[in-house]
């Protein structure tokens, strides 16, 4: 059973060594063409039972870097039940950039978010869309950064998300989640292949939105508003999709503050990937079964049934020494290089939150609520 596990390590070990070389060689493909042009831009932003987070958000929205002759921020106020409309009204009354527009229903079967952001595009005067999240902190830099990287060919523009450590021991964890996930979106996009992305930092033109009929096909799916997107985009259009690899347009968002709301946060996450494409499930299921089993060889090895040296070597070594490597380029980048130090719990966790969260996302109700 051990030389099992062993020579199925070995195998793991290779599959996600290449793994890692396909987001290795795909980020060292991103090109970085920039163009200096600003067009209008609508910022939309989805709010639901925000009142906790949405001053922070508009205020960073406000605090732009960029010409206000082009810009607009469109706050769609979907059905909440606190103090969010009150907030964003008083905003809209002192902010001629701001313009609210109030959601009291969805029809039954719609992503309620889904149907909000949709609102909120069709009104919006802008060339480019930028969504943001209402529980996120937009940099001064962020529209400027996003703007610069619609070159004519470019229809999609995907940004880094990190996630801000709170006071939750697990948050760390977290963060350095959503760097992997950032990490998987650079080296993938290099490929031109669309894997993952998220909606707390996502520019597309508005007429591409309009070209494929906006949410039309997934506007059912409760979750998807980013990756389900930008893979309809890769499938039905000649528009280049790209990774905007800049620390100072990456938009902040605390991660959970326990239990209940990762819980909650990380299985809505999962939902989406029901209705990946075969190929992206194939990809992110040869990931998860080549960690689980470095895992096990790597806990065999501790209780002492060791092996060669050349087999501690490229079990141990070689896989976890390059997501090492990667994890340090991009926490830099996003000036999370303290969180580096939990990479080895990280790894514990990866597996954890694919075993028993993972199974909540597939099976569990999911809902978009009150945090």
């Amino acid at each position: 059973m051990i030389e099992l596990i062993t020579n199925i390590g070995l195998l793991s070990a290779v599959m996600y060594l290449l793994i890692l070389l396909y987001l290795i060689i795909g980020i060292i493909r991103t090109k970085t063409e920039l163009t200096d042009e600003q067009p209008f831009v609508s910022v939309i932003v989805a709010a639901h039972n925000e009142d906790q987070n949405i001053k922070a958000c508009l205020d960073a929205l406000l605090n732009q870097d960029y010409s206000q002759g082009k810009m607009e921020i469109i706050i769609v106020n979907d059905r909440s039940e606190d103090d969010t409309g009150l907030i964003v009204n008083k905003y809209e009354k002192n902010n001629t950039l701001i313009r609210v527009l109030t959601i009291s229903d969805c029809v039954l079967g719609l992503s309620p978010k889904k149907n909000a952001l949709t609102h909120g595009i069709n009104i919006g005067n802008g060339e480019i869309i930028a969504v943001i999240d209402a529980d996120c902190r937009a940099p001064i830099q962020w529209l400027k950064r996003g703007e610069s990287y619609f070159t004519p060919e470019t229809g999609m523009v995907v940004g880094l998300a990190p996630l801000n450590p709170t006071s939750w021991w697990m948050s760390p964890l977290m963060c350095l989640d959503a760097i992997v996930g950032g990490i998987t979106a650079y080296g993938s996009l290099g490929w031109n292949h669309a894997v993952t992305c998220t909606g707390r930092n996502l520019f597309y033109r508005k007429k591409l939105f309009e070209e494929i009929g906006g949410f039309s096909g997934i506007d059912h799916i409760l979750m998807g508003d980013d990756d389900l997107l930008m893979m309809k985009i890769r499938k039905q259009t000649d528009w280049k999709i790209r990774f905007m690899p800049d620390g100072n347009s990456a938009v902040l968002s605390d991660a959970p503050t326990g239990w209940r709301q990762f819980i909650s946060q990380r299985s809505r996450h999962i939902s989406a990937s029901k209705y990946f494409p075969f190929s992206v499930k194939a990809g992110f299921g040869i990931t998860f079964i080549s960690k689980l089993f470095i895992m096990l060889f790597v806990v065999i090895l501790l209780v002492g049934n060791g092996t060669s040296h050349l087999n501690i070597a490229l079990i141990i070594i070689l896989p976890y020494l390059a997501t090492f490597l990667l994890l340090i380029m991009m926490s830099i980048k996003v000036r999370q290089a303290s969180n580096i130090l939990f990479y080895p719990l990280w790894e514990i966790y990866y597996l954890f939150n694919q075993l028993i969260i993972g199974p909540l996302g597939f099976f569990g109700q999911i809902t978009w609520g009150k945090k």
